[in-house]
């Protein structure tokens, strides 16, 4: 008794696992796809098994995640450069006859300074690009 209820929760659990798709053509050429038989008017083109997706590992979750991260800051240092960033101006002060204004440079340094300072030994590589970058563009 116990072995045939245990056989007959194997079946129940491997059947479960996986669908049949057919792929039914009907008049005219028009294409359908069915977990069941094809309906009438119909003829089965293709048969197979679909396995259901495995869900995700736990580290391919964690690398999702981080590459989400990291586009969206690359996304906010890239509008902040190019000066359509939600706050609106991007540090840059031009005056009106198109030449850098020379505070800029020296308010951009002190920025970079403050910055490094706040961060201490938990700055990165990128922090350090960024920061130089802004201080390039303001300088030129």
């Amino acid at each position: 008794m116990r072995q045939g209820m245990l056989l007959l929760a194997a079946l129940m659990c491997g059947s479960a696992s996986a669908q049949v798709v057919n792929k039914c053509v009907g008049k005219g050429g028009a294409v359908g796809f069915y977990s069941g038989p094809c309906p009438a008017g119909y003829q089965q083109a293709k048969t197979w098994d679909a396995k259901p997706e495995p869900p995700p590992s736990n580290d391919e979750l964690w690398r999702r995640y981080y590459a989400r991260k990291q586009g969206q800051a690359d996304s906010r240092y890239l509008s902040h450069l190019a000066g359509t960033s939600q706050n609106g101006a991007s540090g840059h002060r031009i005056r009106s006859d198109g030449a850098r204004n020379p505070s800029a440079c020296e308010a951009a340094k002190a920025s970079r300074e403050s910055t490094l300072a706040t961060a201490g030994m938990s700055r990165t590589y990128e922090l350090l690009q960024q920061l130089d970058a802004s201080v390039r563009e303001s300088c030129k």
